[in-house]
């Protein structure tokens, strides 16, 4: 079974309806509401959510194409005949084009090839060279079949001359599709027109997924396991919710099922690559250091661990690096690949750090100030780590940023956005002064030549504005429930993890209370520590810069904004309050 969420404004809810469902499912009012500004209004819906299962998961033949897709599959298995995987350099990308690999060759199947294009020397998306240099290596009989991952969907000349070279082409792809869909054997993308599956927000490694359900499914039928046993797709979750948590794609539906069961099996995974990878990075995925000291992975693990070092090899080296990682089985080979990427990683930081503290300085002068869109320029770039500077922008200006760098006379560059805003359709109204573009709402790539840049500048920036300006107006702090009568309510922390994994389309949640802060001190150069008491709780908790303390806090009543994050010391468990804001009511 399988829900979609309503959808609602915060002032169309009915607070006194998400009280009577809080009380009649026996859950804290406060989580309850949470739900309830998010669409989800009836005990069904809540359930679901709360306790997704892996059965509720939209059937697999609702993509459009699965059929063609599987039967070519099927008969490269049955005959022997090359696959190549054909996979992007980041996060979601690879680990899409791993989980592909690993489940092929678990089959059995021995003549399975991977192409990888390099994102300097070659760019994003299929290119017709690579594939050419492949297909000279395979016996010129050989009818392959090439499956596309996280990429293809835009690249109408590259498969068309994949074709050409006797490939038969799967494409596998999330990011929107152009009017022209490329001439491909099969194409399972959510977002193509026709296609009834009913979350479009899967992200590269979902679709992969997906089509591994559909694959299995048709296999079984065939007999391909009748003296043996059918594989257990759940061991592979742990590569798809790295890369959905990775891609940034929105955390509910089926994204929410796959990342909540997949983060259990990163948990304790088998991979050896991810197990060394996670070692490295301190964080409990399979690590023989960490495991059992009642550590939980979650969505941040990924997000600040894990996915960056991954990503490390596409943006400032090799991709190989990385996709070799996910796919060995040799313990020392993946120890080595760990400490490679870690190495990358931290060149790959110092290349951002340069670039934003840039940016930083230029954007701040008085004649950046009005602009509605940050865009800058520099040849001296890397441009693989254009987007992680500009993400970073993004939070201290509150602006979309697009940062470009040059090659070849051609600037090419990375777009970050602010919630709400869709810098995809932006830059789109913008495609006569651009040689190519693509992406999400949130995050997206383009080129263009060096003398259409000012131009470029001045029209996005106008565009930008118009739809700034039609944008309803957006709050500092969105409270998701107030608790009433100054106390927290002490059941919530006990079932509050239940709302995880937190991302996009999920946010974590915020919270008001008002009262009176225990035992406030300093903690560090300019940090407020304090305590929530109460006869029931006691909560430590913590206010980034807010260290210039009043002598008489603790004797006031304050209104506190704060979110609850988990810490874990020693084996230890404990909750805190992360404070928003705090302001003297008396």
């Amino acid at each position: 079974m399988y829900f979609a969420p309503e959808t609602g404004s915060p002032e169309e809810e009915d607070e006194d309806g998400a009280g009577e469902l809080a009380a009649r499912l026996n859950l804290p009012a406060a989580l309850v509401a949470v739900l309830w500004r998010r669409g989800y209004r009836d005990a069904e819906r809540i359930r679901a959510f709360l306790h997704p299962s892996l059965a509720d998961l939209p059937d697999p033949d609702l993509l459009l194409g699965m059929a063609p897709a599987v039967e070519l599959l099927t008969a490269a298995l049955g005959s022997g005949q090359p696959i190549v995987i054909y996979a992007d350099y980041d996060a979601d990308g690879l680990t899409a084009g791993a989980l592909l690999y690993t489940f092929l060759q678990a089959q059995g199947h021995r003549q399975l090839h991977y192409l990888l294009p390099h994102r300097l020397e070659d760019g994003y998306g299929v290119h017709a060279h690579l594939l050419a240099d492949l297909r000279r290596q395979l016996p010129a009989a050989a009818r392959p079949v090439l499956l596309t991952v996280d990429c293809g969907i835009s690249d109408h000349q590259a498969i068309a001359a994949a074709n050409d070279l006797g490939f038969r082409v799967i494409v596998t792809d999330h990011h929107r599709p152009p009017p022209q869909l490329p001439p491909a054997a099969a194409i399972i993308n959510p977002h193509q027109p026709g296609c009834p599956f009913p979350c479009k927000n899967l992200a590269g490694v979902g679709v992969a997924f997906y089509l591994l359900m559909g694959l299995r499914r048709h296999l079984a039928r065939e007999g391909f396991w009748a003296t043996g046993t059918q594989p257990n797709l759940k061991e592979y979750l742990d590569l798809v919710a790295l890369g959905t948590v990775a891609d940034m794609v929105p955390l509910r539906d089926a994204n929410r099922i796959l990342v909540r069961a997949g983060l259990k099996v990163l948990q304790a995974t088998a991979r050896p690559g991810l197990a060394a990878l996670a070692e490295i990075a301190g964080i409990p995925a399979g690590s023989k250091e960490t495991k059992g000291q009642g550590r939980a992975l979650c969505s941040e693990d990924i997000s600040f661990a894990l996915a960056p070092r991954l990503n490390a090899a596409g943006r400032v080296a090799a991709p190989e690096t990385a996709f070799r990682l996910l796919i060995t089985d040799d313990e020392r080979e993946a120890a080595a690949l760990a400490a490679e990427l870690e190495k990358l990683n931290r060149w790959r930081r110092e290349l951002s750090e340069s670039i934003y503290q840039d940016v930083r300085r230029q954007a701040g002068q008085p004649e950046a100030q009005n602009l509605n869109i940050i865009i800058f320029s520099d040849p001296s770039w890397h441009p693989g780590v254009l987007g992680i500077a500009a993400s970073r922008l993004v939070k201290d200006f509150d602006r979309p940023v697009i940062l470009l760098g040059e090659e070849e006379g051609i600037i090419k560059g990375s777009g970050r956005s602010i919630e709400g805003l869709d810098l995809l359709a932006a830059v789109g109204n913008c495609e006569d002064l651009l040689r190519s573009y693509g992406g999400h709402a949130a995050a997206l790539g383009l080129s263009l030549q060096k003398d259409k840049l000012e131009l470029f500048r001045l029209q996005l920036d106008r565009e930008t504005g118009q739809r700034l300006a039609a944008m309803p107006a957006r709050e500092a702090f969105s409270i998701d429930w107030t608790f009433p009568k100054e106390r927290i309510d002490s059941k919530l922390t006990s079932i509050y993890h239940l709302l995880e994994p937190f991302g996009p389309g999920n946010p974590e949640p915020i919270f008001q209370v008002q009262g009176r802060l225990a035992r406030p001190g300093l903690a560090g150069r300019n940090h407020l520590r304090f305590q929530w008491q109460q006869p029931d709780l006691c909560l430590p908790g913590i206010a980034f810069d807010y260290g210039e303390i009043d002598p008489n806090l603790s004797q006031r009543t304050v209104e506190l904004i704060f979110s609850l994050r988990r810490n874990f010391f020693q084996g230890q468990v404990s909750w805190q309050l992360q404070t928003k804001s705090i302001s003297t009511i008396i």
